[in-house]
């Protein structure tokens, strides 16, 4: 066997001769491939990998993007949206003849073996950009059977796709470091640009790293990077490809070294866009950055301040009244610096609303025709079953207008109201309205509701608060720039709204403290505050032309903070939103068009003046939808001459008789009165000897007969008596009291009166001096 010099040439020689045998014979298969690949399946969905998504603002900007769900950065580009250097620098460098070979170029095998031998090791691969993008979307093991079946993958392609559609999409494939995947997502973390403003220097980077993207991650080797970058500039310089200048440029330019941070701008709400829209590549949603800065600044600037007294967290929504799309949406400000809590979004969890449902009760109200804004309600002490509203003050007013019970947000007039209106139709009021969390039965709810005693979310909240602005329709707030139109459902009438948010405009607010109409220069928007059962969360909502703004205060794990109160800390992070975000003052929604009427009403009834009512006041009603009677409390009287006491015209014969103007109250307020020392006008007493004079009787109040009462031997008899007590008209001067059949108590109205039950049933019974009675049975266990 030869050796030396002589054997290698011989070795050498046989080596060039089998290299070239078989790039003939890969030829040879090639050829044989073009006819065999004709019908040969190729995955073309391999090559749309899942794409990252991008989650843009209403001016396209980005705000989020999330990782595609192979946790790859990828961000997908038309050709045309890539700078003309890139490609022109790829096929330079990686197939030059990409526009005439049919997927496989022979020439560039034969090169490649060449090189492959002479170094003694793989140096090229000898890959067409479609070999490449073939081998990308099925990665294998890097052998001759792999090479061949690259091969045979690329005439399958060369014959599906264009040229174009190939180049583009290899652009997209490509490998660029870590998780880093195509030219959208290499130009956007490398370079903080689109890939259609890539310099040279970029797009030189970008070519030669898909080659080994470990050993030239700029992160991790930026040396190794910027030499094989440099290479290639002149490499190409020398050839002709790039001006020698500007090849000389270029290689002084620096490799990133690390990524561009990515936008994260409204977390929260991005995370609900991508609840809807899915792993889309783009989402487009409707917020205004500029909205949404100067929102989360405010919240940030205020954080502090409830931080201080207890308050962890703080949320706003803003959103347009005529078009209901979210312009800002702030669901906490502490995303990654509370552990706990600060990835909850405050605008979408459930909590109870307070006092901030009462708009839509006494909206409602006055479209059933059941009240107007100077209606009087009665602001007593009263029991549902065992239910006794208290007010936040813990003071009652007797009467008050429903517009004062209204801007006072009094408890007691409200769920009296409810009480009217019936609970089950205003629930389904309001989960037309959209607060759908509202998902128990009206029972479970019972007349707490209009306190505060379920739960809605503040996205939903505002936006039904949005139909106050928009003459009475719904439409469900807008996230995504593409959603659909919805017809509007009307909830209420333009008027109603009117009404209800004239009366919401009120400068002179007692839940709104004196000091911020001075300091604070209060915009003339439409608000109401509440705070939530146990001291958990407080509330503003406000409403002018331009925009509906929600604002919640609270704890994220509902821990109650003492003195928590919608007017104090939620009010004046909603006036400073108004005042930042319509910087040229708010005005009210406009009102055109409504049939709203002046009339005079009796000032003591707010019913329609008889002409012995001796005050009239001006009232807004809603003509055809009010209704309205005479006014029932001053009416003429018949009484005896000579007794002053009342007389019906069956007693007259035999009497000189004369009619006088008196004022009746309802037989409720009249007890009030009696019961709190306040005077009132006592109408004449009926003559005895008129039957027809005897009029309305007492009413029960306690005991009730919806309540079951309970003996308990560990506590004292004297604790567990019940109190009797009725409303009576005022012309009443005495009570008796039976139970069983048996006198128990007697005594004037308004003495407090009470009796020992003993457990089974029970008939009590209560009667007057003229003999009118009422009777209730109620049971003691």
């Amino acid at each position: 066997m030869a050796t030396g010099p002589l054997a290698f040439l011989l070795r050498r020689r046989w080596r060039v001769l089998l290299c070239v045998l078989a790039t003939l014979g890969t030829v040879a298969l090639l050829a044989v491939g073009l006819v065999a690949t004709a019908r040969l399946p190729f995955p073309l969905a391999a090559l749309t990998p899942p794409p990252s998504t991008v989650v843009a603002a209403q001016n396209g900007q980005p705000l989020r993007l999330y990782l595609a769900p192979d946790d790859a950065w990828r961000f997908p580009v038309r050709l045309a949206g890539v700078a003309p250097i890139l490609p022109q620098l790829v096929l330079a460098a990686e197939d030059r003849h990409f526009y005439r070979h049919p997927g496989v170029n022979p020439l560039a095998l034969f090169r490649a073996a060449l090189a492959n031998l002479a170094a003694g090791r793989v140096v090229s691969g000898g890959s067409t950009i479609t070999m490449q993008l073939a081998r990308l979307a099925r990665p294998r093991e890097r052998t001759l059977a792999a090479k061949l079946d690259e091969a045979l993958a690329a005439l399958v392609l060369e014959r599906r796709l264009s040229k174009d559609a190939i180049l583009e999409r290899y652009l997209n494939m490509a490998p660029y470091g870590g998780n880093i995947v195509g030219v959208g997502a290499a130009s956007s973390l490398y370079f903080g640009k689109t890939p259609d403003r890539l310099s040279l220097a970029e797009a030189a980077l970008l070519t030669v790293l898909p080659r080994s993207p470990l050993r030239l991650d700029p992160l991790r080797h930026p040396e190794a990077a910027k030499a094989a970058r440099d290479r290639l500039l002149a490499a190409l310089s020398r050839r002709g490809v790039l001006p020698a200048a500007a090849a000389k440029e270029a290689m002084t330019a620096p490799v990133p070294r690390g990524l561009v941070r990515q936008p994260f701008t409204a977390p929260h709400f991005c995370q609900m866009a991508r609840d809807l829209a899915g792993d889309a590549p783009r989402i487009d949603t409707t917020l205004d950055p500029a909205a949404q800065k100067t929102a989360t600044d405010i919240l940030r600037g205020r954080s502090g301040w409830l931080a201080g007294q207890g308050i962890g967290s703080v949320a706003a929504v803003v959103l347009d009244p005529q078009t209901r799309q979210v312009r800002a949406l702030i669901g906490g400000t502490n995303w990654f610096g509370d552990p706990r809590f600060g990835q909850i979004n405050g605008a979408t969890i459930r909590r109870s609303p307070g006092s901030t449902l009462k708009p839509f009760l006494y909206a409602m109200a006055m479209d059933q025709g059941l009240i107007f804004p100077q209606s009087l309600l009665l602001d007593i002490p009263t029991g549902f079953a065992g239910y006794s509203p208290k007010n936040y003050d813990g003071l009652f007013l007797g009467r008050v207008s429903a517009e004062q019970a209204l801007i006072t947000s009094r408890n007691v007039p409200a769920v009296r109201l409810l009480n009217e209106i019936g609970t089950t139709p205003f629930l389904d009021l309001l989960r037309r309205g959209g607060l759908t969390t509202l998902d128990k039965p009206a029972a479970h709810y019972g007349l707490s509701l209009i306190l505060g005693g379920g739960e809605t979310t503040l996205l939903a909240l505002t936006n039904l608060y949005a139909a106050l602005a928009d003459g009475g329709l719904y439409r469900p707030a807008a996230i995504l720039a593409k959603s659909k139109p919805v017809r509007g459902e009307r909830l209420f009438s333009p008027e109603a709204c009117a009404l209800t948010t004239d009366i919401l405009t009120r400068l002179e607010r007692p839940d709104l403290p004196t000091s911020w109409e001075r300091a604070l220069a209060v915009p003339a928007v439409a608000w109401k505050t509440g705070t939530s059962f146990g001291h958990r969360d407080a509330w503003a909502v406000g409403v002018s032309a331009g925009h509906v703004i929600g604002v919640w205060v609270g704890n994220m794990d509902g821990t109650p903070i003492a003195g928590i109160s919608g007017a104090v800390h939620a009010g004046p992070i909603l006036f400073e939103l108004f005042r930042a975000l319509e910087p040229h003052g708010s005005r009210a929604a406009a009102k055109t068009g409504l049939d709203i009427a002046e009339i005079e009403v009796c000032a003591d009834s707010r019913q329609l003046p008889g002409p012995d009512c001796p005050r009239r006041v001006t009232a807004k009603i809603i003509p055809g939808r009010t209704h309205l009677t005479p006014c029932p409390v001053h009416r003429r009287m018949l009484v005896d001459a000579a007794t002053g006491e009342r007389l019906s015209a069956e007693c007259l014969a035999g009497r000189e008789a004369k009619t006088v103007a008196v004022a009746e109250y309802p037989a409720e307020l009249v007890s009030w009165w009696r019961a709190t020392g306040i005077p009132f006008e006592t109408p004449p007493p009926p003559a005895p000897d008129c039957p027809g004079a005897v009029g309305d009787g007492p009413r029960i109040v306690s005991p009730s007969p919806a309540t079951v009462y309970t003996v308990r031997p560990d506590i004292p008899a004297e604790y567990q008596q019940i109190a009797l007590t009725a409303d009576v008209p005022a012309a009443t001067t005495r009570l008796s009291w039976y139970v069983d059949g048996e006198l128990t108590a007697q005594a004037a109205p308004g003495k407090r009166l009470f009796w020992l039950p003993t457990p089974g049933a029970h008939r009590l019974m209560v009667s007057d001096e003229a003999g009118r009675s009422n009777s209730v049975t109620i049971h003691v266990e």
